[in-house]
Protein backbone atom coordinates (compact mmCIF):
# COMPACT_ATOMS: atom_id res chain seq x y z
CA UNK A 1 0.00 0.00 0.00
CA UNK A 2 2.78 2.27 -0.21
CA UNK A 3 1.07 4.04 -3.34
CA UNK A 4 -1.57 5.04 -0.36
CA UNK A 5 1.55 6.67 1.36
CA UNK A 6 2.52 8.51 -2.17
CA UNK A 7 -1.00 9.55 -2.40
CA UNK A 8 -0.37 11.80 1.30
CA UNK A 9 2.62 13.27 0.19
CA UNK A 10 1.55 14.56 -2.63
CA UNK A 11 -1.18 16.20 -0.74
CA UNK A 12 1.13 17.41 2.15
CA UNK A 13 3.89 18.66 -0.96
CA UNK A 14 0.66 21.08 -2.17
CA UNK A 15 0.08 22.10 0.85
CA UNK A 16 3.56 23.10 1.85
CA UNK A 17 3.94 25.04 -1.64
CA UNK A 18 0.49 27.19 -0.64
CA UNK A 19 1.92 28.01 3.13
CA UNK A 20 5.21 27.91 2.33
CA UNK A 21 6.10 29.10 -1.38
CA UNK A 22 2.99 31.48 -2.68
CA UNK A 23 4.14 33.97 -0.74
CA UNK A 24 6.78 34.62 -2.98
CA UNK A 25 6.48 33.32 -6.20
CA UNK A 26 3.10 33.52 -8.12
CA UNK A 27 2.57 29.86 -8.64
CA UNK A 28 0.55 26.75 -5.80
CA UNK A 29 -2.45 29.18 -4.99
CA UNK A 30 -3.80 26.21 -5.58
CA UNK A 31 -2.11 23.90 -3.29
CA UNK A 32 -5.50 24.19 -0.92
CA UNK A 33 -6.59 20.89 -2.83
CA UNK A 34 -3.86 19.22 -0.58
CA UNK A 35 -6.22 19.42 1.43
CA UNK A 36 -9.35 17.94 0.03
CA UNK A 37 -7.45 14.96 -1.52
CA UNK A 38 -6.66 14.06 2.42
CA UNK A 39 -10.08 14.08 3.37
CA UNK A 40 -10.98 11.84 0.57
CA UNK A 41 -8.22 9.46 1.73
CA UNK A 42 -9.22 9.74 4.89
CA UNK A 43 -12.94 8.85 4.28
CA UNK A 44 -11.31 5.77 2.15
CA UNK A 45 -9.10 4.52 4.51
CA UNK A 46 -11.39 4.84 7.56
CA UNK A 47 -14.39 3.40 6.48
CA UNK A 48 -11.95 0.23 4.97
CA UNK A 49 -10.88 -0.47 8.25
CA UNK A 50 -14.13 0.02 9.83
CA UNK A 51 -15.54 -2.34 7.57
CA UNK A 52 -13.05 -5.04 7.78
CA UNK A 53 -12.06 -5.12 11.71
CA UNK A 54 -13.65 -5.59 14.52
CA UNK A 55 -14.27 -2.29 15.81
CA UNK A 56 -17.00 -1.19 17.72
CA UNK A 57 -17.72 2.86 18.32
CA UNK A 58 -16.06 3.45 21.51
CA UNK A 59 -12.95 1.43 20.83
CA UNK A 60 -13.04 3.24 17.32
CA UNK A 61 -12.77 6.29 18.69
CA UNK A 62 -9.92 5.68 21.09
CA UNK A 63 -8.05 4.34 18.69
CA UNK A 64 -8.40 7.68 16.73
CA UNK A 65 -7.68 9.67 20.16
CA UNK A 66 -4.16 7.55 20.64
CA UNK A 67 -3.28 8.21 17.00
CA UNK A 68 -3.84 11.61 16.66
CA UNK A 69 -3.62 13.31 20.24
CA UNK A 70 0.00 12.96 21.47
CA UNK A 71 1.55 14.64 18.26
CA UNK A 72 -1.60 17.38 18.86
CA UNK A 73 -0.73 17.73 22.63
CA UNK A 74 3.15 17.64 22.02
CA UNK A 75 2.70 20.60 19.32
CA UNK A 76 0.55 22.52 22.22
CA UNK A 77 3.38 22.27 24.51
CA UNK A 78 5.83 22.71 22.81
CA UNK A 79 4.55 25.83 21.20
CA UNK A 80 3.56 27.50 24.87
CA UNK A 81 7.60 26.60 25.76
CA UNK A 82 8.62 27.98 22.96
CA UNK A 83 6.21 31.39 22.55
CA UNK A 84 6.89 31.93 26.73
CA UNK A 85 11.00 32.24 25.56
CA UNK A 86 10.97 34.04 21.96
CA UNK A 87 11.44 37.75 22.97
CA UNK A 88 10.01 38.94 19.28
CA UNK A 89 6.39 36.25 19.93
CA UNK A 90 3.84 38.04 18.23
CA UNK A 91 1.64 36.99 21.54
CA UNK A 92 2.46 35.53 24.83
CA UNK A 93 2.27 31.81 26.31
CA UNK A 94 -0.99 32.62 28.13
CA UNK A 95 -2.69 33.21 25.03
CA UNK A 96 -0.76 30.55 23.15
CA UNK A 97 -1.91 28.18 25.94
CA UNK A 98 -5.18 29.72 25.29
CA UNK A 99 -5.43 28.74 21.59
CA UNK A 100 -3.95 25.02 22.54
CA UNK A 101 -6.90 24.19 24.42
CA UNK A 102 -9.43 25.16 21.82
CA UNK A 103 -7.34 23.29 19.02
CA UNK A 104 -7.31 19.98 21.71
CA UNK A 105 -10.55 20.04 22.40
CA UNK A 106 -11.03 19.88 18.91
CA UNK A 107 -13.98 23.03 18.59
CA UNK A 108 -11.27 25.16 16.42
CA UNK A 109 -13.61 24.60 13.15
CA UNK A 110 -16.72 26.52 15.06
CA UNK A 111 -14.91 28.55 17.09
CA UNK A 112 -13.13 30.13 14.16
CA UNK A 113 -16.33 30.38 12.06
CA UNK A 114 -17.60 33.23 14.44
CA UNK A 115 -14.27 34.54 14.84
CA UNK A 116 -12.79 35.61 11.84
CA UNK A 117 -14.39 36.43 8.51
CA UNK A 118 -10.94 35.47 6.18
CA UNK A 119 -9.10 32.72 4.85
CA UNK A 120 -7.08 32.36 7.32
CA UNK A 121 -7.41 31.76 11.42
CA UNK A 122 -5.02 34.55 12.65
CA UNK A 123 -7.35 34.61 15.94
CA UNK A 124 -5.45 30.64 16.50
CA UNK A 125 -1.95 30.95 15.41
CA UNK A 126 0.12 28.98 15.88
CA UNK A 127 -2.67 25.96 15.52
CA UNK A 128 -4.98 27.48 12.82
CA UNK A 129 -4.23 24.16 10.88
CA UNK A 130 -6.21 21.81 13.46
CA UNK A 131 -9.50 23.23 11.63
CA UNK A 132 -9.43 20.07 9.32
CA UNK A 133 -8.79 17.82 12.61
CA UNK A 134 -12.13 19.14 14.02
CA UNK A 135 -13.80 18.52 11.26
CA UNK A 136 -12.58 15.19 11.13
CA UNK A 137 -14.14 14.32 14.68
CA UNK A 138 -17.73 15.34 13.18
CA UNK A 139 -17.42 12.48 11.18
CA UNK A 140 -15.80 10.31 13.52
CA UNK A 141 -18.41 10.80 15.77
CA UNK A 142 -21.68 10.02 13.19
CA UNK A 143 -20.03 8.18 10.16
CA UNK A 144 -18.70 5.01 12.27
CA UNK A 145 -21.99 4.78 13.79
CA UNK A 146 -23.64 4.19 10.72
CA UNK A 147 -21.22 1.91 9.29
CA UNK A 148 -21.39 -0.08 11.98
CA UNK A 149 -25.69 -0.28 12.25
CA UNK A 150 -25.11 -1.19 8.44
CA UNK A 151 -22.91 -4.53 8.65
CA UNK A 152 -25.15 -5.49 12.27
CA UNK A 153 -28.09 -5.64 9.77
CA UNK A 154 -26.51 -7.02 7.18
CA UNK A 155 -26.22 -4.34 4.31
CA UNK A 156 -24.09 -5.06 1.17
CA UNK A 157 -21.27 -2.89 1.38
CA UNK A 158 -22.25 -1.66 -2.39
CA UNK A 159 -25.77 -0.73 -0.90
CA UNK A 160 -24.28 1.55 1.50
CA UNK A 161 -21.54 2.88 -0.98
CA UNK A 162 -24.56 3.98 -3.05
CA UNK A 163 -25.96 5.69 0.26
CA UNK A 164 -22.34 7.61 0.83
CA UNK A 165 -22.34 8.65 -2.58
CA UNK A 166 -25.86 9.80 -2.51
CA UNK A 167 -25.31 11.62 0.99
CA UNK A 168 -21.54 13.38 -1.11
CA UNK A 169 -23.75 14.58 -3.57
CA UNK A 170 -26.34 16.22 -1.43
CA UNK A 171 -23.75 17.43 0.82
CA UNK A 172 -21.97 19.20 -1.88
CA UNK A 173 -25.35 20.67 -3.22
CA UNK A 174 -26.06 22.67 -0.13
CA UNK A 175 -22.40 23.59 0.15
CA UNK A 176 -22.10 25.18 -2.74
CA UNK A 177 -24.09 28.38 -2.05
CA UNK A 178 -22.27 29.07 1.44
CA UNK A 179 -20.08 31.98 1.51
CA UNK A 180 -16.56 31.06 1.33
CA UNK A 181 -15.37 30.96 4.72
CA UNK A 182 -18.24 28.88 5.54
CA UNK A 183 -17.62 26.84 2.17
CA UNK A 184 -13.56 25.83 3.09
CA UNK A 185 -13.64 25.73 6.47
CA UNK A 186 -16.77 24.33 7.41
CA UNK A 187 -17.80 20.87 7.55
CA UNK A 188 -20.50 20.15 5.26
CA UNK A 189 -18.22 20.54 1.69
CA UNK A 190 -15.66 18.33 3.85
CA UNK A 191 -17.89 15.75 4.78
CA UNK A 192 -19.01 15.27 0.86
CA UNK A 193 -15.09 14.78 -0.01
CA UNK A 194 -15.15 12.42 2.92
CA UNK A 195 -18.05 10.25 2.26
CA UNK A 196 -16.75 9.53 -1.53
CA UNK A 197 -13.82 8.84 -0.12
CA UNK A 198 -15.64 6.17 1.99
CA UNK A 199 -18.45 5.33 -0.64
CA UNK A 200 -15.13 4.20 -2.80
CA UNK A 201 -13.69 1.76 0.06
CA UNK A 202 -17.19 0.07 0.12
CA UNK A 203 -17.42 -0.25 -3.42
CA UNK A 204 -13.74 -2.17 -3.94
CA UNK A 205 -15.06 -4.13 -1.48
CA UNK A 206 -17.76 -6.06 -3.52
CA UNK A 207 -16.23 -5.20 -6.63
CA UNK A 208 -12.54 -5.68 -5.75
CA UNK A 209 -10.21 -4.38 -9.57
CA UNK A 210 -9.28 -7.20 -11.35
CA UNK A 211 -5.40 -6.77 -11.82
CA UNK A 212 -4.13 -5.13 -15.01
CA UNK A 213 -1.86 -1.88 -15.96
CA UNK A 214 -4.16 0.86 -15.62
CA UNK A 215 -1.84 4.21 -17.42
CA UNK A 216 -3.69 7.15 -19.22
CA UNK A 217 -6.45 7.86 -16.17
CA UNK A 218 -4.10 7.95 -13.01
CA UNK A 219 -1.54 9.47 -14.97
CA UNK A 220 -3.82 12.33 -16.35
CA UNK A 221 -5.57 12.38 -12.90
CA UNK A 222 -2.08 12.97 -11.24
CA UNK A 223 -0.96 15.80 -13.39
CA UNK A 224 -4.35 17.50 -13.30
CA UNK A 225 -3.94 17.69 -9.26
CA UNK A 226 -0.11 18.37 -9.31
CA UNK A 227 -1.35 20.90 -12.36
CA UNK A 228 -3.70 22.72 -10.17
CA UNK A 229 -1.57 22.50 -6.92
CA UNK A 230 1.06 24.70 -9.23
CA UNK A 231 -0.74 26.68 -11.30
CA UNK A 232 -4.90 27.09 -9.64
CA UNK A 233 -6.63 29.55 -7.93
CA UNK A 234 -6.82 29.67 -4.26
CA UNK A 235 -9.88 28.13 -2.05
CA UNK A 236 -11.57 32.00 -2.29
CA UNK A 237 -12.19 31.58 -5.88
CA UNK A 238 -15.12 29.75 -7.72
CA UNK A 239 -12.48 28.29 -9.52
CA UNK A 240 -11.83 26.29 -6.27
CA UNK A 241 -15.27 25.19 -5.54
CA UNK A 242 -16.68 24.19 -9.25
CA UNK A 243 -13.02 23.08 -10.29
CA UNK A 244 -10.68 22.46 -8.00
CA UNK A 245 -12.51 20.40 -5.75
CA UNK A 246 -14.28 18.08 -7.91
CA UNK A 247 -10.81 17.57 -9.77
CA UNK A 248 -9.27 16.83 -6.18
CA UNK A 249 -12.05 14.39 -5.57
CA UNK A 250 -12.01 12.97 -8.89
CA UNK A 251 -8.35 12.96 -9.21
CA UNK A 252 -8.08 10.63 -5.57
CA UNK A 253 -10.60 8.51 -6.34
CA UNK A 254 -9.05 7.47 -9.68
CA UNK A 255 -5.19 7.29 -8.09
CA UNK A 256 -6.46 5.31 -5.05
CA UNK A 257 -8.23 2.72 -7.28
CA UNK A 258 -5.94 2.87 -9.85
CA UNK A 259 -3.13 1.53 -6.58
CA UNK A 260 -5.06 -1.55 -6.11
CA UNK A 261 -5.66 -2.17 -9.66
CA UNK A 262 -2.35 -2.58 -10.78
CA UNK A 263 0.74 -1.15 -11.78
CA UNK A 264 1.66 2.00 -13.80
CA UNK A 265 3.60 4.94 -14.28
CA UNK A 266 1.43 6.87 -11.52
CA UNK A 267 1.55 3.90 -9.22
CA UNK A 268 5.51 3.81 -9.73
CA UNK A 269 5.35 7.62 -8.87
CA UNK A 270 3.36 7.27 -6.35
CA UNK A 271 5.47 4.48 -5.15
CA UNK A 272 8.71 6.16 -4.99
CA UNK A 273 10.88 6.08 -1.54
CA UNK A 274 11.09 9.94 -1.15
CA UNK A 275 7.49 10.36 -1.97
CA UNK A 276 6.11 7.28 0.63
CA UNK A 277 8.59 8.50 2.99
CA UNK A 278 6.85 12.21 3.06
CA UNK A 279 3.19 10.72 2.96
CA UNK A 280 4.44 8.52 6.28
CA UNK A 281 5.39 11.95 8.31
CA UNK A 282 2.39 13.72 6.49
CA UNK A 283 0.45 14.37 10.21
CA UNK A 284 3.51 15.25 11.77
CA UNK A 285 4.64 17.69 9.34
CA UNK A 286 1.16 19.02 9.14
CA UNK A 287 0.70 20.10 12.59
CA UNK A 288 4.14 21.25 12.98
CA UNK A 289 5.18 22.91 9.15
CA UNK A 290 3.57 26.69 10.27
CA UNK A 291 4.92 26.87 14.01
CA UNK A 292 8.31 27.99 12.83
CA UNK A 293 7.41 30.44 10.01
CA UNK A 294 4.71 31.78 12.52
CA UNK A 295 7.37 32.38 15.43
CA UNK A 296 10.15 33.43 13.64
CA UNK A 297 8.41 36.12 11.29
CA UNK A 298 9.71 39.06 13.47
CA UNK A 299 12.95 37.51 14.19
CA UNK A 300 15.54 39.98 13.20
CA UNK A 301 17.40 38.53 10.41
CA UNK A 302 16.81 39.07 6.71
CA UNK A 303 14.23 37.10 4.58
CA UNK A 304 15.81 34.45 3.03
CA UNK A 305 17.47 33.21 6.23
CA UNK A 306 14.27 33.10 8.38
CA UNK A 307 13.13 31.23 5.47
CA UNK A 308 15.75 28.49 5.42
CA UNK A 309 15.59 28.74 9.04
CA UNK A 310 12.17 27.97 9.43
CA UNK A 311 12.07 25.03 7.16
CA UNK A 312 15.12 23.43 9.13
CA UNK A 313 12.92 24.16 12.62
CA UNK A 314 9.95 22.35 10.56
CA UNK A 315 12.07 19.19 9.60
CA UNK A 316 13.64 18.81 13.05
CA UNK A 317 10.30 19.39 14.63
CA UNK A 318 8.22 17.40 12.08
CA UNK A 319 11.13 14.06 12.20
CA UNK A 320 11.15 14.02 16.42
CA UNK A 321 7.37 14.14 16.47
CA UNK A 322 6.89 11.31 14.62
CA UNK A 323 9.10 9.32 16.11
CA UNK A 324 8.47 10.06 19.48
CA UNK A 325 4.73 10.92 19.24
CA UNK A 326 3.40 8.84 16.41
CA UNK A 327 5.42 5.71 15.80
CA UNK A 328 5.06 4.38 19.34
CA UNK A 329 1.26 4.53 18.83
CA UNK A 330 0.64 2.99 15.21
CA UNK A 331 -0.37 0.05 14.64
CA UNK A 332 1.49 -2.77 12.43
CA UNK A 333 1.91 -2.10 9.56
CA UNK A 334 0.87 -5.83 8.49
CA UNK A 335 -2.74 -5.54 10.40
CA UNK A 336 -2.97 -2.43 8.40
CA UNK A 337 -2.37 -3.82 4.83
CA UNK A 338 -4.60 -6.39 5.45
CA UNK A 339 -7.52 -4.30 6.57
CA UNK A 340 -6.84 -1.93 3.22
CA UNK A 341 -6.92 -4.56 0.93
CA UNK A 342 -9.94 -5.00 -1.31
CA UNK A 343 -11.93 -7.17 -1.28
CA UNK A 344 -14.81 -8.93 0.89
CA UNK A 345 -13.86 -9.21 4.54
CA UNK A 346 -11.97 -12.18 6.13
CA UNK A 347 -14.61 -13.78 7.99
CA UNK A 348 -12.69 -14.07 11.01
CA UNK A 349 -12.92 -10.18 11.06
CA UNK A 350 -16.48 -10.01 10.69
CA UNK A 351 -18.06 -8.84 14.14
CA UNK A 352 -21.11 -10.43 15.56
CA UNK A 353 -24.22 -8.25 15.32
CA UNK A 354 -23.41 -6.97 19.07
CA UNK A 355 -25.03 -3.57 20.36
CA UNK A 356 -23.30 -0.70 19.37
CA UNK A 357 -21.24 0.77 22.13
Amino acid sequence: MDFLDGIRGVAIAAVLALHWASWYVPFFHGGSIGVDVFFVLSGFVITTVLWRGTTQWGAFLRRRVVRLYPALLGLVVVSVALYAVTPWAPVGPADVARRGLIALTQTSSAWAATRSGSMWLPGLEPFGQTWSLAVEWYFYALWPLLVLRARAADWSAARLAAVSLAAAAAAYALAVPLPTFAFYFGPVERCAELLVGAALGLWLVDHPPTPRRTRVAPVVALAAVIGYAVIGTDAQTWGYRYVGVPLAVAGAVLLIRAGYAGPGPAQRVLSHRWLTGLGRVSYSLYLWHLLPFVLLADAPLPKPALGLLAVAAAAVLTWASHRLLERPFLRPRSELLRMRRPGRPDPELRPSPAPLA
